[in-house]
């Protein structure tokens, strides 16, 4: 380990001393041996990390025994305009308080885990490997409020982690719409229609695999509405990613 590594190591050490970390789904003080930073072992094991068989364009497992590949019911209806796509874990406790520390209570701090969770599914590595990862933007006004932009910061991320993964935010938001919480299919559909375009200037090379990354699958229709500009611009192999699903 490198000089600041060191120093880096004992500086959390002291922090953790002074600043207890409590978990963040059971409130519970984090013992030294926890797996993650931020959620302790006892939540852990709760969290279901999908595995194989799943449905290749969502990532959601199937149970008991299937024999061939085939889609879910929901994409079926989501009629999707990627390829394959690829999820890690269930979206509820304890991952759901992650997830919500990230995106809306502007809690940085909970990244590493949701990463270190994400590439612990099987198969994570190998689906984005050499990919280049084009973010779900959002609007202006509301990175603003954010500060950032947290699925931009998972692909940065995940860009650290895999061999030849490379971030390109070359997508934009071109209207405000309201939160996608409450609304049916249908409803997100319609909020989500012409919201996205190419950046000005941005370059898009056909001959690379581009897969579009966010936060949470919840229906798709975010992700697929992201899908439609990079299809018109040429891209030939676009397939998308999500940390959890629910």
């Amino acid at each position: 380990m490198s000089g600041k590594g060191i120093l880096l190591e004992s500086w959390e050490f002291v922090l953790d001393w002074l600043y207890p970390r409590d978990c963040l789904h059971c409130h519970t003080p984090l013992d030294r041996n926890s797996q993650l930073k931020y959620l302790c072992n006892s939540c852990l094991i709760q969290v279901e990390i999908f595995t194989p068989p799943q449905c290749p364009r969502c990532g959601l497992p199937y149970y008991g025994m299937v024999t061939t590949e085939r889609e879910c019911q929901h994409c079926k209806e989501l009629n999707p305009h990627f390829g394959k796509g690829h999820t890690t874990f269930r979206l509820r406790s304890p991952m759901r308080a992650s997830v919500h520390a990230l995106k809306y209570g502007k809690g940085r701090y909970a990244l590493e885990d949701l990463i270190t969770v994400a590439l612990s599914a099987p198969n994570t590595k190998s689906f984005l490997e050499g990919s280049i990862l084009v973010p779900v933007p959002l609007h202006p006004f509301r990175q603003m409020k954010r500060t950032y932009n947290q699925s931009e910061l998972i692909a940065r991320e995940l860009s650290k982690a895999i061999e030849g993964v490379k971030v390109e935010p070359c997508l934009q938001r071109t209207r405000w719409t309201n939160t996608q919480t409450r609304l049916t299919f249908a409803e997100r559909q319609k909020n989500l229609r012409n919201v996205f375009s190419l950046k000005p200037n941005a370059k898009i090379d056909p001959r690379q695999r581009y897969v579009v990354v966010d936060d949470v699958f919840t229906t798709g229709s975010t992700l697929n509405s992201c899908c439609k500009p990079l299809l018109q611009e040429g891209v030939r192999e676009l397939d998308i990613f999500a940390l959890g699903h629910g």
